[in-house]
């Protein structure tokens, strides 16, 4: 543990010499970020400090989503895009939770966005609860860190203090609203003289502490957008440090992404406008950026943004609802990427192969929950054609059914329910349709909802009358025997040809028995899956419901 610290501190100590040797470089340049001349620089400096005290050639990403709420389906695409990335390239995925705005954190959030991700199949190599050379991983514990660096801006002439009042600032943003102008601060506390700044510090006057964005144009170079040039007059002077001691996101994520090795940054394309400020800092400090890849918006069918008030935004939704993690993550990577072929199904594994950030797509993703639900089939096929995979399915199934439809009989065993999604496996989109649809495969039905009275009266109790004691008896003759498929389609047969009917209407009239509905699987599978216990008891209720049923109505007419 000490050997761990002691590399720490000695990173740091190397960070803090580095940053002064990068701080220098910038101040001799002739057209550097601290005078008033313009710059159209894209960065500048000797290399990032957690490369010197490490590998070079590994690829570092981070997910650092912060703990406001769920996790939402863009924050998964993100962090699986950066998963990917690391996966295919040897190298680290890195979590760190970006906790420092006080007003919007949500006790217990951080934790349920760990469980999300490993319900994802996302493995973090470095984070909270996980360690790494980089602790500690939550930014509220590292305060003294960003503090360091905004002394060194400030001190350097990069920053400056700003006394102004929210009052004021108010104002600043009405007056440049009226005028059809950008709000932004107007840098009057830019003005004042480091001997003032510091007094009005010294006597204990609030402030905050800004970015002093230089004239000229700053450059991205992004992986998705290629070159984007920003001209600086629209670059705010940021705040990088709150007044009550907490950084900003444009400082902390610098300074960690740097600290951190970062060598690539995979956020959403929201944060594109705040690139010119980043990359700015990293200029100032002197250090190399990270390579950048801004992925699109995520938007609703009808093309407003994706948002809590659209419905179902958060990956937690759509495992409560019975998609599998698989089909989920497959679903989030084609939304804004393509594999540059046909291909739509994709594991894990297949994503890491396919993956490349060229193939991340400028326009706007649309999240369609038809694609979804398509997807979902087809993993959910892939699953059903392994005795491990259907009984996998079957786990996840049991506690809905039970949920649902109450607890459940002995007879119904997992190895039941997994015959019983095989059964219905082409009639389904989720598995969680089965006690939806299909509860009769657990519970006997009641026959007394609109739809069952509306399909016995279409078969007629006259066709009930004369095919069920005749398939009864079908049914019971070989009882003790396992009913297959094959053995329930020749008994329909025989009935039918016996009574002269269409075999249509004989497997309606059976169908209503064993399911009170007219949608469902193929009337043999369906059978044969109830077994013939099951099968023979509804067949007996259901001609005494229906004799019982008659002698009423002959009663009524005597």
């Amino acid at each position: 543990m000490r050997c761990h610290w002691n590399r720490i501190l000695a990173c740091r100590l190397h960070a803090n010499q580095h940053l002064q040797r990068g701080v220098a470089l910038a101040v001799r340049s002739s057209q550097n970020l601290k005078s008033a001349g313009s710059s159209s620089r894209q960065y500048s400096g000797t290399g990032t400090i957690a490369r010197d005290c490490g590998s070079q050639q590994t690829t570092r990403v981070r997910f650092a989503p912060s703990p406001t709420g769920y996790l939402h389906l863009g924050g998964l695409r993100t962090a699986l895009y950066n998963y990917l990335l690391a996966q295919q390239n040897g190298g680290k995925l890195i979590l760190r939770i970006e906790d420092t705005d006080q007003t919007r954190y949500v006790p217990g959030a951080a934790d349920s966005l760990i469980r999300a991700m490993e319900w994802a199949g996302i493995k973090f190599d470095e984070g909270p609860g996980l360690g790494g050379p980089h602790e500690p991983y939550h930014q509220s514990k590292r305060l003294d860190l960003y503090k360091e660096h905004a002394t060194t801006l400030l001190d350097h002439g990069h920053a400056y203090r700003c006394f102004c009042t929210p009052e004021r600032l108010s104002l600043v943003r009405l007056e440049a609203q009226k005028a059809g102008r950008t709000a932004s601060y107007d840098r009057k506390c830019a003005m004042l003289s480091k001997q003032e700044s510091q007094e009005r510090a010294n006597k204990g006057e609030p402030f905050v502490i800004r970015m002093k964005v230089p004239e000229g144009k700053t450059i991205v170079q992004d992986e998705v957008h290629g070159k984007v040039e920003f001209a600086n007059k629209e670059v705010d002077d940021s705040v990088l440090m709150k007044g009550d001691g907490y950084p900003t996101y444009h400082l902390a994520n610098v300074v960690d992404d740097h600290l951190m090795g970062i060598t690539h940054v995979i956020r959403g394309q929201e944060w594109l406008p705040s690139a010119p400020k980043h990359v700015l800092l990293y200029d100032m400090f002197g250090w190399d950026a990270p390579k950048f890849a801004h992925v699109p918006l995520l938007l609703n069918p009808d093309k407003s943004k994706l948002s809590k008030r659209s419905g179902d935004v958060n990956v937690e939704d759509y495992r409560d609802k019975g998609y599998f993690p698989e089909a989920v993550v497959n679903f989030v990577a084609l939304l804004g990427w393509h594999p540059g072929t046909t291909e739509e199904i994709f594991d894990m594994k297949g994503l890491t192969a396919a993956f490349t950030l060229k193939n991340i797509q400028q326009s706007n993703a649309v999240v369609l929950r038809e694609k979804l639900d398509w997807i979902n089939k087809t993993h959910l096929l892939r699953r059903a054609e392994t005795e491990e995979g259907l009984k996998e399915m079957a786990a996840i199934l049991r506690p809905k059914l039970e949920a649902d439809l109450g607890p459940l009989s002995g007879e119904h065993s997992n190895d039941y329910i997994a015959r019983v999604i095989s059964t219905l496996k082409e009639r389904i989109k989720n598995i969680y349709d089965v006690p939806a649809l299909c509860g009769y495969f657990f519970k006997a039905p009641t026959y007394t909802s609109d739809e069952s009275v509306a399909y016995r009266k279409k078969i007629g109790d006259e066709t009930l009358r004369a095919v069920l004691p005749l398939a009864l008896e079908r049914f019971r003759a070989d009882e003790g025997t396992e009913l297959s498929n094959e053995a329930a389609k020749q008994i329909l047969k025989d009935v039918a040809d016996k009574l002269g009917l269409k075999l249509p209407v004989v497997m309606n009239a059976l169908r209503y028995t064993v399911s009170g509905v007219k949608v469902g699987a193929a009337v043999p599978e369906t059978l044969a899956t109830l077994g013939r216990p099951c099968v023979v008891n509804r067949m007996g209720h259901v001609l005494a419901r229906i004799n019982a049923s008659n002698e009423q109505d002959t009663a009524r007419t005597v």
